[in-house]
């Protein structure tokens, strides 16, 4: 019974439905369509591969962290001010933030748990900003999600975010979006199982022409996502 109780909170957070304002983002993808990197399927694939493995080697090593250290406030607030040092494209720091906010709100709001809110105030007394990543981690903590299952499922909502993106764009259509995400799906345990021993303080982008093309999302002329 209890297997499945956290099944249902974790599809019930990772529910496209679950308001977070993922879906207002593209993780760069917006920006390379725009300059013309992507042009056709093979450079979606390849870009979208790339954003994973970005993802593995530096994103995930503070979900880890902060799952494991969700009931040390200090060791949260390091984690969090590490990774608004660590991460120096703005367009990426405003959207990790502004996710991770959201996410915090809405859990504090959907679930009722006092750890959740105790995060949500430390976000509103300004005391941590409230990465998305750090966030994450910790929320899936006190929500009793293995942390395997929380990794595996931060990595699901990063590449469904890249692939609504494609298909939001018109870059792809639905069925073959849903064709690339089933192939893209089950690189996710290699990736995470690469970059598992990594710590916070070896976080680092290994594809950094995607960062870079992520930090000029502000200089298009016309955009339809946030970042």
């Amino acid at each position: 019974m209890r297997k499945m109780t956290e099944l249902l909170t974790l599809l019930q957070l990772s529910d496209s439905c679950f308001p977070t304002g993922s879906f207002s983002h593209s993780i760069g993808f917006e920006a390379a369509e725009k300059r013309r990197i992507i042009s056709d399927l093979g450079s979606i694939q390849e870009f979208t591969t790339q954003c994973l493995e970005n993802a593995g080697s530096f994103v995930l090593p503070f979900v880890k962290e902060a799952h494991m250290n969700s009931t040390d406030v200090n060791k949260l607030i390091y984690l969090d001010n590490l990774c608004e040092a660590c991460i120096t494209n703005h367009v990426a720091k405003r959207a990790s933030t502004r996710q991770g906010k959201s996410l915090t709100h809405t859990s504090a709001q959907a679930f009722g748990n006092c750890d959740i809110k105790a995060i949500d105030s430390l976000i509103q007394s300004s005391e941590i900003n409230g990465h998305h990543s750090v966030i994450f981690g910790c929320i899936c903590q006190f929500l009793n999600i293995d942390i395997n299952v929380t990794l595996e499922t931060f990595m699901f909502m990063y590449l469904r975010t890249i692939i609504a993106s494609a298909v939001r764009l018109g870059s792809i259509g639905a069925l073959q979006a849903q064709n690339l995400q089933h192939a893209k799906q089950s690189t996710i345990p290699e990736i995470i199982t690469r970059y598992l021993s990594l710590d916070v303080e070896d976080a680092c982008i290994v594809f950094p022409v995607v960062d870079i093309l992520q930090n000029t999302h502000d200089s298009l002329y016309c955009r339809l996502f946030y970042s």
